[in-house]
């Protein structure tokens, strides 16, 4: 049976090198392919691709969730950096977990299994 291996979230946005600064230095992503109108950017085993908006894709109406080990030292590093939507927490779905927004208004989830 075929199965799916990976997944890597496109975000659009409206101001495109705003956005990828915002991953690089917040989130701690590294960029390995950025042109004028595309990146992409990976930490760990995540990818992440961005591009300028274009052809009716306008930044902001994505979201994205992470499943990470380490889920309070992340918070910590974005709380002051990052627009925090619901603050860190445990979810009585078995979860340990945040919701913040990108410069662009993309919802970010980031969790941990407890």
């Amino acid at each position: 049976m075929p199965t799916f291996k990976q997944v890597a979230p496109a975000f659009a946005a409206k101001d495109f090198g705003g956005l990828v600064k915002f991953y690089v230095d917040v989130l701690g992503f590294t960029p390995t392919y950025k042109t004028p109108v595309y990146a992409v950017l990976v930490r760990d085993e995540v990818m992440l691709h961005f591009y300028p908006e274009r052809d009716g894709m306008v930044g902001g109406n994505n979201s994205a969730y992470f499943f990470v080990e380490g889920v309070d030292e992340i918070f910590e590093g974005v709380k002051d950096r990052a627009t925090i939507i619901h603050p860190i927490s445990d979810q009585d779905y078995g979860l340990r977990d945040f919701l913040m927004a990108d410069p662009e208004g993309n919802k970010i989830g980031i969790a941990q299994r407890l």
